[in-house]
């Protein structure tokens, strides 16, 4: 199925998996529509939506927590970097929503969010969003900015955003134990704090750009404490 087929909502929550995520209650979105973001599983196993665009996340998770198999996923399809096969391969049998991955925007070099081309793409594709037929998405260095388009897709009018800070807290990365797990699985890639953090923010920055001229509410939140003003566990 592709993400033009997925249920409408007003108000959609989207979960990553920054240190922040420690401050959070478990039962944090007992009264949200929550889709996470790859490692943001462990924290919200229980999240409507589990979206991934990694090989390396999908396949980490499927072998150390089995029960994902059960859960409900939107897949950047095929992952990042890989082909059609590799992604069958490792998918296998699950309920899956696909949004057909096509990263960095308009012309898939990484060096395109540093030019008004490529900031102006990212900001347009919000407009195909909001329409609801568009299948073919991407982003610039994170797998939040395909994912806010497919809440946009869904009908989503408010995005509430936890866990993307995009920067090192302490030296970590991510929450819990988490981090020693990205750090084994991915010793080679830079911190978020630097270039790959600059590419995730001017990204992010063009599709609240989109966001705005369709009148679409966007809240971004560095903690608990932030995000629990809005919306009280109850």
């Amino acid at each position: 199925m592709k993400i033009t087929e997925l249920p409408k909502y007003e108000e959609i929550w989207i979960a990553g998996s920054d240190p922040s995520l420690d401050t959070y209650p478990n039962d944090f979105i007992d009264d949200k529509l929550m889709i996470t973001l790859h490692l943001a599983y462990v924290k919200f196993p229980g999240a409507d939506y589990h979206y991934f665009n990694e090989m390396d996340r999908w396949t980490y998770l499927k072998e150390n927590y089995p029960e994902i198999k059960k859960k409900t996923m939107i897949f950047g399809y095929p992952f990042y970097n890989r082909t059609v096969e590799q992604a069958d391969e490792v998918i296998g049998d699950v309920k899956c929503y696909k949004l057909d991955l096509r990263p960095y925007p308009p012309q898939g070099n990484v060096q395109d969010i540093y030019t008004d081309v490529g900031k102006m793409a990212m900001a347009d594709l919000v407009d195909e969003a909001v329409l609801g037929k568009r299948t073919e998405f991407g982003g610039s260095g994170t797998c939040l900015h395909p994912c806010m388009y497919t809440a946009l897709t869904m009908g989503a009018k408010t995005i509430n955003i936890i866990g993307c800070g995009f920067e090192a807290q302490d030296d970590k990365e991510h929450f819990g134990k988490l981090h020693e797990v990205d750090a084994k699985m991915r010793p080679q890639t830079g911190s978020f704090t630097g270039a790959r953090g600059e590419r995730m923010t001017l990204g992010l920055n063009a599709i609240l750009e989109g966001c705005k001229r369709n009148k679409i509410t966007v809240n971004r939140f560095k903690d608990y404490e932030q995000a629990s003003h809005l919306y009280p566990c109850i």
